[in-house]
């Protein structure tokens, strides 16, 4: 199967549900492959089993097309790839996880949901959120992400992250895997991509230097990664 076969990529966002994230990953892609990006209500706090039902929803009616769930959106994508639709011929996981990345922390989930998540200073947030970003300014997408949505809908999503476990869904998955992930990612440790491939040791690995917003900061080098997947399937 050439990249010319390919109808479309189907990317699901991070945590901030909007897809805007995507915009300079989308231009260093030129066009060789059709995109489609679902983006999530961005003032409905959904938890990970009803996003699966609106991207299923969303999804291609015909294929062949390649899911890509990052970071957030990691579980979901597993669960679609170990239940496939017809025409789905791969999974891409960008700095994800199949489970809880930060264990130790799951008692705070019953709390996540009085989270001033919008209201951390950026020193703060900016590290914990999106990664190894200056901690006096974040990415002006960034900015227009988070002001985007409604605060709730973030405490939703940190709970739901805290609780997620698709361990099962992900030893079911079949189709051909690609994993990518950051030599810098201060977001999702590296024992969550282990995870992963302790798993699925078939699923081919590429980590790219960069912090967690990988495909934000480094578009170009995760186009060409991305291509040479969906070339060799």
């Amino acid at each position: 199967m050439t990249i010319g076969d390919f109808k479309t990529l189907v990317l699901l966002p991070g945590l901030d549900g909007t897809g805007l994230l995507f915009r300079p990953f989308l231009e260093a892609l030129g066009g060789r492959v059709g995109t489609q990006v679902v983006a999530y209500p961005v003032d409905q706090p959904l938890g990970y089993a009803e996003l699966e039902v609106l991207v299923r929803a969303a999804l291609p009616k015909k294929g062949p097309y390649v899911v890509l769930g990052e970071s957030f959106s990691g579980p979901i994508a597993i669960r679609i790839a170990a239940d496939p639709p017809t025409g789905m011929v791969g999974v891409i996981l960008c700095v994800t996880f199949a489970k809880n990345p930060h264990p130790l922390l799951a008692w705070l989930r019953p709390w996540a949901t009085e989270l001033p998540v919008k209201g951390l200073p950026t020193w703060l947030r900016a590290p914990f959120m999106w990664g190894e970003w200056s901690a006096h300014r974040e990415p002006l997408e960034v900015q227009h992400a988070t002001a985007a949505v409604d605060e709730a809908v973030f405490r939703h999503r940190i709970a739901a992250v805290l609780a997620v476990d698709e361990t099962n869904a992900l030893s079911h998955i079949r189709v051909p895997m690609l994993l990518m992930r950051a030599s810098d990612d201060h977001v999702v440790p590296r024992a969550a991509s282990e995870h992963i491939l302790d798993v699925v040791p078939s699923a081919q690995v590429v980590e790219l230097e960069g912090p967690h917003l990988l495909l934000l900061s480094r578009p170009t080098d995760c186009a060409r990664t991305v291509i040479r997947f969906l070339e060799a399937l």
